[in-house]
C-alpha cells in the first residue's frame, strides 16, 4: 500500500509552484528547437547527419518514462521532478557545447531523459494537487507549458538575431530554470512515494490505463501532424507565398494555448469524457478539412480546429490515469510511454505517405486515428 498524498485543503503555493515547473520545462524544449539551425551550422552537419541525431531526444524521452514507472514508487513525484530538472539544466548548456555530431546525439539522450522524468513527476504533483482542489486544474498547468514554449521560442529568435552563441543562450535558460526549480521545490507537498516492499514495474499501460494511452497517443500524434506539417502543406500543396507559411502554425499553436488557459472551466462545464470527445471530432474535422479544401482560409480555420479540439486532451489523459492507477506517478508515466510514441512514429508515416500518396492522405489517416480512438469511454475514475 502507498501512502496518501497530503492534500487537506486547496493549496494554492503548491500550485503556483507547479505551474511555474511546466512553464520551465516548455521554456527547455523550446529553446533548444529553435537553436537547431544554428547548431547545424556550427557543427557543419549536412541534413541526414542532423536527421539522425534528433531522434536522440525521443529515444532519451522514451526510455525516461519507462524507467520513471519504475522509480516512482521509491522517490516519489517532486524528487523524480527535481532530478529529471537537474538533469535538463546541466545537458541544456553542454548540448550547445558539443563539438561534433556523437556528442550532440548523447547530450539529447540523455537532456530527453531529464526533460521526460521531470515531465512525468511535474504531471503527478499536479494530479495530486488537482485531488486537493476536487475539480479540473490540469488543463491550466499545460497551459503555462505552452506559454513556456513561447517564450522559449520567442528567447531563441533574440539569440539568434544577436548572435549570441547557443551554448550561451542556453546557459543562460539553463540558470533560469534553476531558479525556477529551487524556488518551486519549497512549495511542493504532494507525498507519493509508495510504502516499503510495494513491488515497482516499469511504465507499461494496463488495464484501464491502455485506453488512455491510445487516447493520448491519438492527441500526440495530432499535435505533431499539426505543428510538423502545416508550414509545408501551405507552401507546397496551397502554394502561399513564403512570408505566410508560418501563419498555419501560429494559427495553431494560439488556438491550443487558448484552450488550455480556458479548458479547466470546459471540464467543470461538460465534464471530462465530453471534453475529450468533442475535441477529438473536432480536431478530425480540422484535419479532414485541410485536406479537403486546399486553400489558406480553409487551411487556417481546420489548424484552429486542430489546436482547440487537442490542447486538453492530454492534460485530461494525464489527470485520468493519474487517478486510476496505484500512484499519479505511475498513471503518467504509462501513459505517456506510448502516447509520446507518436513522436517517433508519426513523423516518418506522414513523411512517406506524403512522398507516395501525398500530404492530404496523411491529413485523412490522422483524422480517422484521433476520431476513433479519442471518442473511447474513459475509465470511471
Amino acid at each position: 500500500m502507498r501512502r496518501e498524498p497530503i492534500t487537506d485543503a486547496p493549496d494554492r503555493a503548491a500550485r503556483r509552484a507547479i505551474t511555474a515547473m511546466f512553464l520551465a520545462n516548455g521554456m527547455a524544449v523550446a529553446s533548444f528547437i529553435a537553436r537547431i539551425p544554428d547548431v547545424q551550422t556550427d557543427l557543419g552537419l549536412r541534413e541526414a547527419t542532423l536527421g539522425l541525431v534528433l531522434p536522440g531526444v525521443s529515444i532519451g524521452v522514451i526510455s525516461g518514462l519507462l524507467v520513471s514507472g519504475w522509480l516512482i514508487p521509491r522517490t516519489g513525484s517532486r524528487r523524480l521532478m527535481l532530478i529529471g530538472a537537474s538533469v535538463a539544466i546541466v545537458m541544456l548548456p553542454l548540448a550547445g557545447l558539443a563539438s561534433n555530431a556523437l556528442l550532440l546525439g548523447l547530450a539529447l539522450v540523455v537532456l530527453g531523459l531529464g526533460g521526460s522524468t521531470m515531465d512525468v513527476g511535474m504531471n503527478a504533483q499536479g494530479v495530486g494537487i488537482e485531488r486537493s482542489y476536487g475539480r479540473s486544474i490540469m488543463v491550466g498547468m499545460h497551459a503555462a507549458w505552452s506559454a513556456g514554449t513561447l517564450l522559449g521560442a520567442l528567447g531563441g529568435t533574440i539569440a539568434t538575431t544577436t548572435g549570441t552563441p547557443v551554448a550561451t543562450h542556453l546557459l543562460i535558460v539553463a540558470a533560469i530554470i534553476t531558479v525556477i526549480a529551487a524556488t518551486a521545490s519549497r512549495w511542493l507537498s504532494i507525498d507519493d512515494v509508495a510504502a516499503p516492499g510495494t513491488p515497482a514495474h516499469f511504465a507499461i499501460p494496463r488495464g484501464a490505463l491502455f485506453p488512455l494511452a491510445l487516447i493520448a497517443f491519438a492527441a500526440a500524434l495530432g499535435e505533431n501532424t499539426a505543428a510538423s506539417w502545416s508550414g509545408l502543406h501551405l507552401r507546397d500543396t496551397v502554394v502561399v507565398p513564403a512570408a505566410q507559411v508560418g501563419w498555419g502554425y501560429v494559427a495553431y499553436t494560439a488556438a491550443m494555448v487558448t484552450v488550455r488557459v480556458f479548458g479547466d472551466r470546459l471540464v467543470v462545464r461538460f465534464g471530462r469524457q465530453r471534453v475529450v470527445s468533442g475535441g477529438g471530432v473536432l480536431a478530425a474535422l480540422g484535419f479532414l478539412l485541410m485536406a479537403s479544401v486546399p486553400t489558406l482560409i480553409a487551411t487556417l480555420i481546420g489548424l484552429v480546429m486542430i489546436g482547440l479540439g487537442l490542447g486538453t486532451t492530454v492534460p485530461l489523459a494525464f489527470a485520468t490515469a493519474g487517478r486510476v492507477a496505484r500512484t499519479p506517478g505511475e498513471g503518467v508515466a504509462a501513459v505517456a510511454s506510448v502516447g509520446y510514441l507518436a513522436f517517433l512514429v508519426g513523423p516518418p508515416t506522414i513523411g512517406i505517405l506524403a512522398d507516395t500518396i501525398g500530404l492530404s492522405v496523411g491529413f485523412v489517416l490522422v483524422a480517422a486515428v484521433i476520431a476513433i480512438l479519442t471518442t473511447r469511454r474513459l475509465p470511471v475514475q
